[in-house]
């Protein structure tokens, strides 16, 4: 497997947030599935991608390995940490998983995939022009047919509209419970507002997304957020079909353009390659002929 492209200063920050051990064991917290949302996409791709190949993108320390492994005889697994390549190989030794970059994928074959999944909005890692590489590359080893599955966060959300100096605190009638959670609050709140001030000089805006700092992690790491209409216009604009599945994070309950998604801090999302060339296919495809 080839080493991960180089680092942008975004990956650079976030990198160093995610090795740290407070970063692993809030990671660790999650056992399973992250929200109702992912639970719902998982299920609806489930009989589908059974007995097909998988590739599990951003797989961290191993989190979606017990629940994409078991259906297929073909699981890879990649992550651009090798702390987290390491991790994961420790605690599924029968697994394969790999240094890898989601946003080049030369080790693998074209075609190849019947489900890529890219989970907890691992996508959102990488800035705007990354993204593109990321499902240039996801549809190049995607089978016809194939699914991608990732999660993409919300820019008409909550999480984009919080900010370090809103204190999140408990509505509840239990005094201890709530002097507790004001003096954890307290004592993080100049770390939030150092991390925010060292990581917003990397934010960066356009039409229907962002890059921000993001709450995770004590504000610790520099994310995306999308509006659902981009994210699906992108999709198609990259070689995915529009018959698009979109589950919220909240209640696992399908999404359509037009809904109200003030709601949701974030999208899970299902989308299967097209029989269209996608952009960096066309313009491929277009160069040899004018060759």
């Amino acid at each position: 497997m080839h080493s991960p492209t180089e680092l942008t200063e975004q990956d650079k920050c976030n990198q160093a947030t995610w090795t740290t051990l407070a970063a692993r064991d809030e990671l660790d917290y999650n056992e399973f599935y992250t929200d109702a949302g992912e639970r719902a996409a998982i299920e609806h791709v489930r009989d589908e991608v059974r007995g097909k190949p998988i590739l599990d993108l951003g797989v961290g320390m191993g989190r979606t390995t017990p629940i994409l492994k078991p259906l297929t005889g073909d699981y890879r697994a990649i992550d651009y940490m090798p702390l987290m390549v390491r991790i994961c190989r420790e605690r599924y030794p029968d697994a394969r998983v790999e240094i890898g970059d989601a946003r080049d994928l030369p080790g693998f074959p074209s075609g190849h995939f019947g489900l890529v999944c890219f989970s907890y909005n691992g996508i959102d890692a990488v800035s705007a022009a990354d993204r593109k590489l990321v499902f240039r590359a996801v549809r190049r080893v995607l089978a016809p047919g194939g699914l991608f599955l990732f999660s993409s966060l919300n820019l008409e959300g909550p999480a984009y509209r919080v900010r370090p100096w809103h204190l999140d605190l408990p509505r509840t009638n239990n005094s201890l419970q709530y002097a507790v959670s004001l003096a954890r609050a307290v004592r993080w709140a100049p770390v939030h507002l150092a991390n925010w001030n060292r990581l917003r000089r990397l934010s960066e805006q356009g039409e229907g997304y962002a890059v921000a700092p993001l709450s995770a992690h004590h504000w610790g790491i520099v994310a995306h957020y999308t509006t659902l209409r981009r994210q699906l216009e992108e999709l198609e604009r990259e070689g995915f079909g529009r018959d698009v599945e979109v589950f919220d994070n909240k209640r696992g309950a399908r999404l359509r353009l037009g809904d109200d998604t003030s709601h949701f801090d974030w999208f899970q999302i299902v989308a299967r390659r097209g029989t269209a060339l996608g952009f960096s296919e066309a313009i491929t495809s277009s160069s040899r002929v004018d060759g």
